[in-house]
């Protein structure tokens, strides 16, 4: 089946509702340049309006490009930009720090190192962090820079894991900069087969007793590891926080009037919505970091009442300069669906019902409503998730579900399409600890105001987290869980399945196949799973790939 694009021949929605995306970014240039918020919070807000640099549609003009001499106040900042030392304090005791700071002292980027004393001392350098609006100007190089001369007067070796895939134009970036594969450094050319070590060793240092050393140095790395990122990671979601809370303080500047008034202009709403809904994709992601056991400090972000009671807008309404709206898909799909749909997508989608999730079920069940409208911040963080992402939409007797996305997922859905399709046929006939597994491909793909969003069949499923956490939160379903034992067979299929599907994306599909999720059988209505008992065990009735 063909996957084409189709754009449509006009527009329906009343002229009030056309909202140019140049004018609201118009009024946010002149709010930032009254309340003379920093560059870098500047910089933030403009990238969460235009949801995430989505600079790809025809007709877009970019922030920068309507901002006069911002591109040059951006290469000032850069060209004046100093790296200052600290040593470690307190919590952060193992780590010793460089950041890069503005002449205003806005830190534009930052880098971790452990000192690991031994015969021969080294740094090990944990990570090295350039905030986005600043990355391609050179200030990664100029860090690492002033690293490897900090190494070079503590007469000490620098080690690092290169964790950049191979594909990136920032691979070559430590080479380029005189840093050696650890393979050059072992008899026999042999690394370590976990890790992409790479080492920086001053002239200081005599190459003979480094190498007789280093099997020492790896072997205490290995074990100071673990630890090593428990760490980085409560530092990592320090400064997250902090620059969440700072972005936070710029919006309720730049929307000050409209608080104090009680007016909430959609715009207004927009941007705060997406503040929220990126802190709760935040929360979800360092649930499983090593070292970080909640989301208790979180709570450092202190919303006031008048933002949490703003009625959500969690999707763009404004227009680029032309018509840019397209829709992706199948031409079987293309040509059942309504006009209402292919010509203002949008509005059509956020009109449907939501997707009744579990998540979605248990809140309405504690909140004793049924009715959810306005959704509010307030919900927001209660739910600890956006319900309005998912909709349900039923054509000619088939249930779908559409789904909004971020648009720098864009260019991945048709790369995860075309992988799906190229394993259809091999999944046919496997199956994975007694679960048959199958795909559910993008039908259709729309790309409107800002917004992407994907069509895809409705399973009789839930996504693998949303199943876990119902195993283990559940009050009717975690005893049963505990003693037949469903999550770790449902881990285990996963496992199997994420290696199968490694497997069959080596290469330059490595990335697609990561980016795939995963959904389990399950009775929605009785939110308990759909799975087989026989004499061999547990299994599950079906898990799809999209």
């Amino acid at each position: 089946m063909a996957f084409f694009l189709v754009r449509p021949a006009g527009r329906t929605r009343s002229e009030e509702m056309r909202i140019m995306l140049s004018e609201q970014i118009a009024e946010i240039k002149d709010r930032i340049e009254t309340t003379g918020i920093g560059l870098r919070d500047a910089l933030a807000v403009l990238d969460m309006m235009v949801v995430d640099k989505q600079t790809e549609a025809p007709g877009f003009v970019s922030p920068y490009e309507t901002f006069q001499d911002l591109n040059k106040l951006i290469d000032q900042t850069v060209h004046g930009a100093k790296v200052e030392r600290f040593r470690a304090k307190g919590g952060r005791k193992p780590f010793h720090t460089l950041e890069i700071q503005s002449e205003e002292g806005e830190i534009l980027g930052y880098l971790n190192m452990v000192y690991l004393r031994r015969r021969i001392p080294f740094y090990y350098l944990v990570y090295v962090e350039v905030m986005p609006p600043f990355r391609g100007m050179g200030l990664g190089q100029k860090i690492l820079r002033v690293f490897m001369e900090f190494a070079k007067e503590r007469k000490a070796v620098g080690l690092l894991d290169n964790i950049i895939p191979p594909e990136e134009e920032t691979y070559e970036i430590y080479t380029k900069l005189g840093w050696k594969k650890i393979g050059n450094f072992i008899e026999g050319g042999v690394e370590p087969k976990t890790g992409n070590y790479m080492v920086f060793v001053p002239d200081s240092i005599p190459t003979e007793k480094f190498k007789i050393e280093l099997p020492r140095i790896l072997f205490g790395l290995r074990k100071k590891r673990s630890v090593i990122d428990m760490h980085d990671n409560e530092d990592m979601v320090g400064r997250t926080i902090g620059e969440f809370r700072s972005i936070y303080g710029a919006l309720v500047q730049l929307f000050g009037a409209e608080i104090e008034s009680g007016i909430a202009t959609p715009l207004m709403r927009f941007m705060f919505t997406r503040l929220v809904t990126k802190l709760l994709g935040f929360r979800r992601r360092i649930a499983s970091l090593i070292g970080y056991t909640g989301g208790e400090s979180l709570e450092q972000i202190s919303l006031s009442d008048p933002v949490k009671n703003l009625p959500i807008q969690p999707y763009a309404i404004w227009r680029v300069e032309r018509n840019h709206a397209g829709t992706w898909g199948d031409v079987e799909i293309l040509q059942t669906l309504p006009r209402e749909l292919k010509e203002e997508p949008t509005f059509f989608i956020e009109g449907l019902p939501l997707y009744e999730r579990p998540y979605l079920r248990e809140w309405k069940k504690k909140s004793e409503t049924e009715e959810l409208w306005p959704l509010t911040i307030s919900h927001l963080l209660t739910l600890g998730f956006d319900p309005t992402r998912l909709r349900e939409f039923r054509l000619e007797g088939i249930d779908y579900i559409f789904e909004r996305l971020s648009p720098h997922f864009f260019s991945s859905i048709v790369e995860r399409r075309r992988f799906l399709r190229s394993i259809e046929k091999s999944l046919a006939n496997v199956r994975f600890r007694g679960t048959r597994v199958r795909t559910n491909l993008p039908l259709a793909v729309f790309q409107d105001r800002g917004n992407v969003y994907v069509l895809r069949r409705k399973v009789d499923g839930v996504h693998s987290q949303e199943a876990l956490d119902q195993l283990r939160t559940a009050s009717h379903l975690r005893e049963m869980n505990r003693a037949a034992g469903i999550e770790a067979t449902l881990l285990n299929t996963l496992d199997d399945v994420k290696r199968w599907l490694r497997l069959r994306g080596q290469g330059g599909l490595r990335q697609v196949t990561e980016e795939l999720t995963h959904f389990v059988s399950w009775d929605i209505e009785k939110n308990f799973p759909r799975i087989h008992v026989d004499d061999l065990g547990v299994s599950l009735e079906t898990l799809w790939i999209a």
